[in-house]
């Protein structure tokens, strides 16, 4: 039997959900993922949209145009099954991050700042890492901020987290970086939609063969949010992962500083190329 076709239209998030879908046998037997990536505006062929049996959705506002979720709706075939998926975001454990430098995707506001004001890049990283809590700032009103947009996002949509978030944050690190969930958000996500379409629970293969795809980088959390918020894993000897290397929050914050002060804009492919140069070295 043909399978049907499935759109997948989300960020990154999808990348990290489609392995899921595909390796439940449930919903492999009946479907057919074709994966756009709304970020980079991907175009969604009428051919497809025509085709479609299911459409699998991050909602996107009218400023999208043509990929709006208003604009993409109507195009489907009244057989089609659309369903939202969740845009998890959460803040909680990276309250400085920020979006408002173009080609640095986790630039730190309070970082920014100190070097706003003069400060050598030195200086910076000292006052920075002894996390006094008055430079801080209410850091835990900024976690029940990001708590209460995903409340309110997802009131009217079929698939919540938000419950879950806001058991669990402080407990266990329920996000890589601000905008990837990790394993066991996704699989609370899978799981509610495989239920939803009336093919669950996520089988338990399924999360065993799971590699996340995203899990090269996890964005370190400043030490100071271990006291401050109750988090056991923000330790100041912690490592994370950063493509292809291993660093301590301290580490990060002086490679951040260094991509800064030599007028680098694009931090990603600064902590990459640094991973590879590490690695190189070691093999060596």
């Amino acid at each position: 039997m043909a399978k049907t076709l499935c759109i997948l239209h989300a960020n990154c998030q999808g990348d990290a959900l489609r392995p899921l879908l595909e390796n439940t046998p449930a919903f492999a037997r009946l479907f057919r993922i074709r994966q756009l990536r709304n970020y980079t505006r991907e175009e969604v062929a009428e051919r497809d949209l025509a085709a479609c049996g299911l459409f699998l959705h991050q909602r996107l506002a009218p400023r999208w145009g043509e990929l709006s979720t208003e604009r993409l709706l109507p195009r489907l075939s009244p057989s089609c099954r659309a369903v939202i998926l969740p845009n998890l975001f959460f803040k909680g454990y990276w309250p400085f991050w920020t979006n408002a430098f173009q080609g640095i995707d986790f630039a730190d506001s309070l970082l920014e700042c100190l070097l706003g004001r003069g400060l050598a890049p030195d200086d910076a990283l000292r006052l920075y890492l002894r996390g006094d809590p008055a430079l801080m700032g209410d850091v835990a009103a900024v976690a029940e901020d990001s708590l209460a947009r995903e409340e309110a996002k997802e009131a009217d949509d079929p698939i919540h987290c938000a419950a879950l978030l806001r058991e669990r944050w402080r407990g266990e690190q329920l996000f890589v970086t601000v905008n990837h969930p990790g394993r066991v958000l996704l699989f609370h996500v899978a799981e509610q939609l495989l239920r939803l379409l009336g093919l669950g629970p996520l089988p338990e293969s399924a999360r065993r063969a799971y590699v996340h795809p995203q899990e090269d980088f996890w964005l370190p959390l400043h030490p100071a949010l271990g006291p401050l918020l109750g988090l056991p894993f923000a330790t100041k000897g912690r490592r994370y992962p950063v493509f292809g290397t291993s660093l301590t929050h301290q580490e990060y914050t002086a490679a951040y500083l260094s991509c800064r002060a030599n007028k680098v804009r694009d931090l990603v492919s600064f902590l990459r190329g640094m991973g590879a140069a590490r690695a190189a070295s070691a093999s060596r």
